[in-house]
């Protein structure tokens, strides 16, 4: 099925009865209008810039949320055309540049957790010298440029912190909630060019998280199924769905940002999920992505990745304003033509 976001009600409407009703049990959505009227004075201006007035003066806009967590996202593709007067010229030969990179030398430049570090084939962890949470630690790669990546070394990076949250795990003396989170260069909110992973582990479940669990459990006693099952059927139903070695992909109905990917998995482990993630961050290299948050938990018996896009290197502008922080997500991309391309 070829539809565009724009097109949701078409694709809504194909689906089989029972499929239609699970949607609508997840989600609500409207297909709307945005109007205005452009000045004869910018007409040239627009038709440059946008390739039509028409396309400017009357823009769709779908809005669609999620019933159970709140989630809600409001795609208008105009965004992504909008001038960006914000942006500063960067050289990609930055990433190369390791000058005084203090992890570059993790050993003699970075702190080591009390119970020292844990050494991979490709990585080597070393303890967050301002933590945010009292078990606060990274996974430094033996690679400078975090956007040169190899399947290899993603799963060694996943395994050294696997072994990482067991050393903390023990020192502890109890379970405690562990959550993986690679911030991809600057946009993504990294303070440091040189590649790596952070990682915590936490006594306390981190509130948006509990949330799902929650919705989940609620689910769960409602109407007596699978929440994650039925959130993939959805987009199964829809297209937006696809399948690596039994871990499933979803692009995203109500993404947080751009091209946000929402991943299943019943590994043990997140280094089993490696090679998925491997060929996921893959094609987002190959789709120009230059800045990336990914995050990986448990939640019951699934492991969980969210993967999303964080915009150009070149924009000073942040991709994140008030409507995210307390309202909904403004997004440009189109999951639908992001699966088509994944």
């Amino acid at each position: 099925m070829k539809y565009k976001i724009t097109e949701l009600d078409k694709g809504v409407e194909q689906l089989s009865r029972d499929a239609r009703e699970l949607f609508y049990r997840f989600y609500s959505f409207e297909i709307s209008t945005g109007s205005l009227k452009i000045p004869v004075e910018m007409e040239n201006w627009v038709k440059k810039r946008f390739g039509s007035l028409e396309r400017v003066e009357n823009q769709q806009i779908v809005s669609i949320k999620n019933k159970f967590t709140g989630e809600h996202s409001l795609f208008n593709k105009l965004r992504s055309d909008r001038p960006i007067e914000a942006k500063s010229a960067i050289a990609l030969e930055e990433l190369e540049e390791k000058g005084k990179c203090l992890f570059c030398n993790p050993e003699k430049q970075t702190p080591a957790d009390v119970f020292g570090r844990v050494k991979g084939e490709y990585c080597i962890t070393g303890s967050n010298i301002a933590k945010y949470d009292s078990s606060h630690s990274l996974v430094i790669f033996n690679e400078h440029n975090p956007l040169e990546i190899k399947r290899e070394w993603v799963e060694d990076y996943l395994r050294t912190g696997e072994r990482w949250f067991e050393e903390v795990s023990k020192l502890e003396k109890k379970k405690l909630q562990k959550f993986f989170l690679w911030n991809c260069l600057w946009r993504s909110g990294a303070s440091i060019i040189h590649g790596h992973i952070q990682l915590t582990a936490s006594r306390m479940r981190y509130g948006k998280l509990e949330v799902l669990e929650k919705v989940a459990a609620d689910y769960k006693r409602e109407f007596n199924t699978d929440y994650i099952e039925d959130l993939y059927k959805v987009h199964e139903g829809l297209g937006l769905a696809s399948e690596n070695k039994g871990e499933r992909i979803l692009f995203y109905l109500t993404p947080i940002k751009e091209k946000e990917i929402f991943v299943i998995s019943k590994a043990r482990k997140s280094d089993e999920m490696a090679d998925t993630i491997y060929k996921l961050l893959r094609s987002y290299l190959n789709m120009g992505v230059q800045s990336f948050n990914l995050a990986i938990f448990q939640l019951g018996d699934y492991h969980i990745a969210r993967l999303v896009d964080r915009g150009s290197l070149e924009d000073r502008n942040s991709d994140i304003g008030a409507m995210e922080l307390y309202a909904a997500s403004v997004i440009s991309s189109d999951p639908f033509k992001l699966a088509q391309v994944i």
